[in-house]
């Protein structure tokens, strides 16, 4: 199993990177503020900043030769340098005996060597005469390694190259030891602050571990960061969302189970009664009702899983004619009547045809229990794909009209049925694209309208 990365670890070293990256650009900041002109007292000359690079490069030229003399070899960094700086001068001797280093600059020794008396930390200077006014030159006691030496170095430029080289002193042994005191001590306290304000989600982690089928509650938000807040949300919404999906599947078995216990009570006491003259009508009425409620269960239950079928083109008008011609003895026997109003032209749509006969069998097998004796049930086809379901009974009262379509509703425990037929409508129709509405029937009656979108 993959082990997952902390993330108070991760923020840290975020932060030391962010930190590391700031400090390489601490040079580019800083030269724009010093050559912007904002302050007169920080407003220095670009070419300044080439000193660190220019004093280097003399510095690694220097040499002592079999006789120990001191002089500057002119390798191929310093030929580089000097070619891209033409006004470029260095000199150079030694701290201690005075002994000047061959290839040393005249004019800058002329002009400068009388400056230092040995204790000079460091000098800046300009030359005058022929030279620029710009240039800027300083003279600096530096240790090499041939020992303690007086650097002279003037006329250098500023080049991308020094700003590189600016960067890279940034990570030097001792820039690193410089900065790591307040580097490091401050991602520390980063990352222990990062875990301190983490606390909150743990503590949400740990609710959330705790959580089952048998205890759905929310996650306590108390003390959560606001960033954090739409996750434990989101988490919040989720689980209300298993909560009433848990607790319908509960009501359902509940409910499927009071549905199946009665019928099967009834066929129970009849075949202690075998004798009777009606017992194997009474049976076989007793295992259709039972037939019934399985196949109603076994509906509701591959709807809610999205088992559908391939839809297919059909024609609404046919299948509304067929449907009604099958259930047209059915009603006739119970004393209804059935009658259909249906456009000339075709109604193709895109659908299950079982699902959509079964819906139409629902809404017309409720139209008929509701019908007054000898009434009509009229079923009308429009050109929009609607089919409306028209009865003249007492009706279904407004606060009712939501919850008829939840599965096992009935209006009392005395009504037929097993209150599962309109809830596998509704999803039905719903899985088509469409929806299934209810309104009352001019003068008393429920006219149940389901509309499809049309194939063309």
């Amino acid at each position: 199993m993959r082990r997952h990365r902390s993330l108070s670890f991760r923020l840290f070293v975020y932060l030391f990177l962010v930190q590391l990256v700031l400090s390489a650009m601490l040079p580019i900041f800083t030269i724009i503020a010093a050559t912007s002109g904002l302050s007169p007292s920080t407003n220095q000359s670009l070419n300044g900043w080439g000193e660190g690079q220019a004093q280097e490069i003399v510095v690694n030229a220097l040499r002592r030769d079999v006789d120990n003399r001191l002089r500057f070899e002119r390798g191929v960094t310093l030929r580089d340098y000097l070619r891209d700086s033409p006004s470029f001068l260095y000199a150079g001797w030694d701290a201690s005996s005075g002994e000047v280093a061959e290839g040393s600059s005249q004019i800058l020794l002329e002009a400068i060597r009388s400056k230092w008396d040995g204790d000079v930390t460091a000098i800046r200077f300009h030359l005058s005469g022929r030279f620029d006014p710009d240039l800027v030159g300083i003279l600096r006691p530096v240790q090499t390694r041939v020992g303690k030496v007086v650097m002279v170095v003037y006329g250098y430029t500023f080049h991308l190259s020094d700003l590189v080289y600016l960067v890279s002193m940034m990570f030097s042994p001792f820039a690193l030891a410089t900065f790591s005191p307040f580097v490091l001590p401050a991602a520390l306290t980063a990352f222990f602050l990062v875990r301190q304000g983490l606390a909150p989600l743990r503590a949400a982690a740990a609710k959330a571990a705790n959580i089952d089928a048998k205890s759905l509650s929310s996650i306590p938000d108390e003390d959560v960061p606001e960033e954090v807040i739409p996750f434990v949300t989101a988490v919040n919404d989720a689980l209300a969302r298993v909560h009433h999906s848990v607790a319908a599947q509960r009501r359902f078995l509940a409910n499927a189970a009071h549905e199946l216990r009665t019928p099967i009570t009834v066929l129970c006491s009849r075949i202690d009664n075998p004798d009777e003259a009606t017992f194997l009508q009474e049976l076989r009425r007793d295992a259709r009702r039972i037939r019934t409620v399985v196949e109603q269960l076994l509906s509701a239950a591959q709807m809610s899983q999205g088992k559908t079928a391939a839809f297919e083109l059909a024609d609404l008008r046919e299948l509304a004619l067929t449907t009604i011609l099958d259930y047209m003895p059915l009603a006739v026997a119970n004393g209804r009547n059935l009658e259909l109003d249906r456009p000339d032209e075709p109604v193709m749509v895109k659908c299950d045809r079982y699902a959509l006969e079964r819906v139409i069998v629902n809404l017309v097998e409720n139209a008929c229990r509701a019908e007054p004796e000898d009434g009509t049930v009229q079923v009308i086809v429009s050109r929009d794909a609607t089919i409306e379901v028209v009865d003249h009974g007492v009706g279904i009262a407004p606060e009712d009209r939501e919850r008829i379509f939840e599965p096992f509703w009935r209006k009392s425990n005395c009504a037929p049925g097993t209150g599962l037929g309109l809830a596998i409508s509704k999803e039905i129709v719903e899985s088509h694209g469409g929806r299934i509405s209810i309104r009352e029937t001019c003068g008393s009656g429920a006219t149940f309208e389901v509309s499809l979108p049309r194939a063309c």
